[in-house]
């Protein structure tokens, strides 16, 4: 069965770009006035402004590309700039910058400007209990960073859902594929630009949240390709089977690569009408590894963590050591404040653990950062947000029809499975890319639900 967007993108372009071609003269008289009485290269700026926006207007599914995009290479995009505390980054710009675009978008087109569902009513009763644990604690100049962050990765999240329900996600699938096969051979090259003690950082500076991100899309971009016939579609995905395992060894994240082998099977499931090609990737990945890639330091962290669990460590692995202790000091902090919690964003200094560096550090557990700084009153809320992505997700892989639908939501289901288990190693609490990726599921259960009614 067809995909139910295509038709009503076509619709919508074309309002657009008559809209654009009765208004061109307009146009090309400001760019002209701009030109005469100002600089040159503000009138290219402008004019590229111009194309970009209506690129968007035309085609909302440009918007999700950009802030994708936007998230990937947030650490190249810093502009140090800040605002009420805030860094104001290329992910920032691109979100405010595409709400405005879609915003103008349903205007022109009369489309819906937003669509409901259940999950943004758990995402919105979180918030809410974000911000009385913060007024209770009177911890704003703190708490405000999940508050404000949270609130605008919900809309960002209806964003993605709404300009994504009835569009063709085929093209979309292979371009951010392709995109983030580019991403995936210069962590492994050349670290991305980034390097932590010889890890592998990719675009995001860190080398957790680097393997974080690939084992969250990686699944999502094999479920999108999975069933794609196309000449494109193949490349794509075999490169991204053989890359993904590659990026996360080298970045050395000892969680991601126990959390990528517990997904594994699934990700495997995927091809279970591809064989030819898994083994095809499997043999080429294992053959080029060695030459590809330096495994010395993950195969160190790997053997320093199984020795420090066995009592044979002969060095102390001072990271394990951190996470430890600051669970035990986050635990005791949420039996001290177990309802409301010692107030967002005071995790660091409720606790008062300094690290051997000699600075406050936050809880590496998202679960743990909820509990001890909100109580029950956030963490009931928080666990309703993630059952609500869980429940939809789960409903609607029963409820496809067609195989494509099947893969996409497996591949979603794989990537968010797969992130929930990080955050049980990191702080995740406002990761950007997630809510993009509930989002982009959301979509993609909307139209599952569209071909299974017919």
């Amino acid at each position: 069965m067809s995909e139910p967007g295509p038709a009503q993108d076509d619709s919508a372009a074309r309002r657009v770009l008559e809209l654009a071609i009765q208004t061109s003269p307009i146009s090309v008289g400001l760019i002209v006035g701009l030109a005469v009485t100002q600089q040159v290269k503000l009138t290219a700026a402008a004019v590229g402004g111009l194309i970009v926006a209506l690129i968007g207007v035309t085609w909302p599914v440009t918007l999700v590309a950009g802030m994708w995009l936007g998230m990937l290479f947030d650490r190249l995009g810093i502009t140090g700039m800040n605002m009420g505390g805030f860094p104001i980054t290329a992910s920032k710009l691109s979100v405010l910058g595409s709400i405005g675009l879609w915003i103008l978008h349903a205007v022109l087109t009369r489309s819906p400007l937003f669509r409901w569902h259940p999950v943004f009513t758990a995402m919105l009763g979180f918030i809410v209990a974000t911000g009385v644990t913060t007024a209770w604690s009177n911890c704003m100049t703190v708490g405000k960073f999940d508050i404000f962050g949270l609130a605008m990765m919900t809309v960002m999240m209806s964003l993605v859902y709404s300009a994504l329900a009835e569009a063709e996600l085929k093209p979309l699938f292979r371009f951010l594929g392709g995109m983030f096969l580019i991403a995936l051979l210069a962590s492994i090259r050349h670290g991305g630009g980034s390097t932590e003690y010889g890890r592998s950082a990719g675009t995001m500076g860190d080398p957790n949240e680097w393997a974080t991100m690939v084992i969250l899309l990686t699944p999502l971009f094999l479920g999108g390709l999975a069933s794609d016939e196309e000449w494109t579609g193949r490349p794509i995905r075999m490169g991204l089977v053989m890359l993904a395992p590659l990026a996360v060894l080298v970045s050395a994240s000892r969680a991601a690569l126990v959390m990528g082998a517990l997904i594994s099977p699934g990700c495997l499931w995927l091809f279970r009408h591809r064989k030819g090609e898994i083994m095809a990737c499997m043999g080429t990945a294992v053959l080029a590894a060695p030459f590809a890639v330096d495994l010395n330091t993950a195969w160190s962290r790997l053997v320093s963590l199984v020795q420090t669990f066995n009592g044979h460590a002969v060095v102390q692995d001072d990271s394990l050591e951190e996470r430890s202790e600051l669970a035990r000091q986050g635990k005791q902090l949420f039996l001290d404040h177990w309802f409301l919690g010692a107030g967002p964003g005071n995790f660091s200094h409720a606790t008062g653990f300094i690290s051997t560096e000699g600075f406050f550090r936050p809880a590496h557990d998202t679960y743990l950062e909820v509990a001890s700084e909100q109580g029950i009153v956030g963490l009931i809320p928080f666990f309703i947000f993630l059952g609500s992505i869980g429940w939809a997700l789960r409903r609607g892989f029963g409820s496809a029809t067609t195989e494509d639908d099947r893969n996409r939501i497996a591949g979603a289901a794989l990537g968010l499975t797969a992130l929930g288990l990080m955050a049980a190693t990191l702080g995740l609490l406002t990761f950007s890319m997630a809510y993009l990726v509930v989002g982009f599921s959301l979509a993609i259960l909307h139209q599952a639900r569209l071909n299974a009614n017919g």
